[in-house]
């Protein structure tokens, strides 16, 4: 590629990411706008007035470099919990969950929404100690169902075949085909 071709191609994708960034700016006036619509409408309905909203005044499109994110607006980052507070606070919230739950009642239940590898590893040792037990496994978009085991909920041992064609290391059964 010579040096000329390599500044068209540039001066093209330079015009691109200008094309693209006008784009996303007119679609987030569109979204403003029919916000402020159903804003309106809302204070029609209920007879008061509209208060201004704070920041609405309209500004220029964006120029390519100031689409470029900057490093302070980055989220935030995760801080990690002591070990096994997850855990704990899955088996406190175990009496007040529903006989048969999903993650998402889990969630509810914490307070906080516990990374998926954390949240497996806690669910996968309430399994392993007879604590709870999978009802219905997850499919596509449908978490995984659990269910409380009675003598879980006590601590009292029980027949770990009965229920649970599983053993504690999550290996078959004899009786079980592979």
């Amino acid at each position: 590629m010579t040096e000329d071709e390599f500044e068209k191609l540039r001066a093209r994708l330079e015009e691109q990411l200008r094309l693209d960034v006008e784009m996303l700016y007119e679609a987030h006036r569109v979204k403003l706008r029919a916000f402020e619509t159903i804003r309106r409408a809302r204070a029609e309905l209920e007879g008061s007035e509209m208060p201004p909203i704070a920041g609405a005044e309209r500004r220029p499109p964006l120029s390519p470099a100031a689409a470029q994110p900057s490093p302070a607006s980055a989220p935030p980052a995760k801080t990690r919990g002591e070990p096994g507070t997850v855990l704990s606070g899955i088996e406190a919230a175990l009496p007040e969950l529903p006989a048969e739950f999903d993650k998402y009642d889990l969630e509810r239940a914490l307070g906080h929404k516990p990374s998926k590898a954390t949240l497996a590893r806690a669910l996968d040792a309430l399994r392993k100690e007879r604590i709870i037990a999978i009802s219905q496994k997850g499919t596509g978009r449908s978490p995984a169902r659990f269910r409380k085991i009675q003598g879980g909920e006590t601590g009292e041992p029980r027949d770990a075949t009965a229920a649970d064609p599983e053993t504690a290391d999550g290996a078959r059964t004899a009786e079980e085909p592979a």
